[in-house]
């Protein structure tokens, strides 16, 4: 799909979404957006938050490179920078507006026919919740099986010692 974005005409093939935990930090980074560009010759992926642009041969590419980017940005900007203010400053200065409503306006086209990232991420991390949540409840049936078994197996061993090796009867008034 073409775009004009500020004046300049760009064939958007891709749209993408980054959620990236910050858990030596006391915040989040909201979910990040990106969009990838073909121009003929590369693609381009460009977050829409941090204006950060990475290129590649390949769509994927393209894409892998601005997420290893981003993740460099973050690092750098809490360690070095002012962290979330920073942040929060140049995500919130409208520099980005023209990508974000070429983003909008594709998300929106998707949503009509149910294709959008954002129900595809949810839909994938229930998934990945119901996967998880049937995972441990076979672990918990296969701990409590091995239990119940182990503690029968205990008991048949118990009963063992008492080994029945013959049986001899005689009649006594047979015998007398």
């Amino acid at each position: 799909m073409v775009y004009d974005i500020d004046g300049e005409n760009k064939n958007i093939v891709g749209i993408g979404k980054m959620i990236i935990d910050t858990n030596s930090v006391s915040w989040n980074i909201s979910h990040l957006h990106f969009l990838v560009t073909n121009n003929s010759r590369d693609f381009e992926a460009v977050c829409l938050e941090f204006g950060l642009v990475s290129s590649g041969s390949t769509q994927e590419e393209s894409a892998e490179r601005l997420i290893e980017h981003t993740i460099y940005h973050i690092w750098t900007v809490i360690n070095k920078g002012s962290g979330f203010n920073e942040f929060k400053d140049v995500a919130l200065n409208g520099f980005m507006n023209s990508y974000w409503g070429a983003y909008r306006h594709i998300e929106f086209c998707l949503a009509e026919t149910k294709r959008d990232l954002s129900h595809e991420i949810e839909s994938r991390i229930i998934r990945a919740l119901q996967e998880l949540f049937d995972k441990k409840v076979k672990e918990i049936i296969a701990s409590k099986a091995k239990v119940a078994a182990d503690e029968a197996i205990k008991e048949y061993e118990k009963m063992s010692v008492f080994k029945i090796n013959s049986v001899s009867y005689k009649e006594l008034e047979a015998a007398a």
